[in-house]
């Protein structure tokens, strides 16, 4: 038996639309993160200059995404920093609407593609089949995460010794004024490494601020001098490692060592390290026993058709 592939036309919301945006909030409080919240995709989208835009499947899916340029050029993008795009996706698909291919997220990407032509995608997919069969470019990607509390006695040695032995040197706190010291711990490692910040860092300045109580800032200080640092974007349940930078030594070890336990006692329940894709950064990561977790970039770029 044989299925033809019927998709529902989907309407594209602004998020100047107050009943699309409260439509999209009922969702996201189903299945919550972060990098998919209105006042996030709003920020991201004021702060590097994109337009925010909102697919539905009826009112259990829904897809947010961020546009840039116009016209021909018009393109959707992952906002700098990003970890993941705002894919709301309460329940499990069905296996044999995913074959049928009229699954939500086909829908959703159905979407997309009426959007632009060129899009680029970050998601958590237990089945990223839907995306290859539609023609998109599938590539796996990793990050680490961690249940809290956390059992430091699951650590390394190396990790469990460095934070016993050097905790009593560092003054840990929590400080919403310290965003900008994180950042150029940030931009300093990344120079070590041969590389430039993703975004500027007066944009990711703006960013955090304007995230509010969802961006929490943690420095490390040695004799008053910060030596490791970390922006945390967190929803009330997952926090995000975000902006992280450090000196070389054993600051950002204590720093994560004494800040987990903090984050439990604030409710968070899991803590994701936003990445395990670089081989001397996922082995620090993974240094405190997290669980590797698979996630996908989704692209889509025109077909050439090259005619004789």
């Amino acid at each position: 038996m044989s299925y033809s592939r019927t998709l529902v036309a989907t309407s594209i919301y602004n998020l100047n639309d107050p009943g699309a945006c409260a439509r999209y909030q009922a969702l996201w409080e189903r299945t919550r993160g972060v990098f998919a919240s209105l006042r996030y995709a709003e920020a991201a989208g004021n702060v590097f200059g994109l337009k925010p835009q909102i697919c539905f499947h009826e009112e259990d899916a829904a897809l947010l995404v961020h546009l840039k340029g116009a016209g021909a050029l018009r393109r959707i993008v992952v906002p700098p920093c990003t970890q993941y795009s705002a894919l709301l996706l309460p329940t499990p698909p069905r296996a044999h609407l995913v074959h049928r291919q009229q699954s939500p997220l086909d829908q959703l990407l159905s979407c997309a593609e009426q959007i632009s032509r060129k899009a680029d995608l970050l998601v958590p997919l237990s089945d990223p089949r839907t995306a290859q069969w539609r023609g998109w470019q599938v590539r796996p990607l990793f990050t680490y995460l961690i249940d809290l509390p956390a059992n430091t006695e699951n650590w390394s040695s190396g990790a469990r010794r460095t934070w016993k032995s050097k905790v009593s040197e560092y003054d840990i706190q929590e400080d919403p004024t310290g965003a900008q010291q994180v950042i150029d711990l940030c931009a300093k490692s990344y120079k070590r490494h041969g590389r430039s910040l993703p975004a500027q860092p007066a944009a990711l300045g703006a960013l955090t601020k304007a995230m509010g109580e969802w961006a929490r800032v943690f420095v490390a200080l040695r004799e008053n001098t910060p030596e490791a640092g970390l922006i945390l974007l967190h929803d009330g349940h997952t926090a995000h490692y975000w902006v992280a930078g450090s000196i070389p030594g054993p600051a950002m070890t204590v720093l994560i060592g004494e800040l987990l336990p903090i984050l439990s006692q604030s409710g968070i329940s899991q803590f994701d390290f936003v990445g395990a894709n670089t081989p001397s950064i996922a082995e620090f990561k993974r240094s405190f026993n997290p669980v590797l977790t698979q996630y996908y970039h989704l692209r889509r770029r025109p077909r050439i058709h090259i005619g004789r």
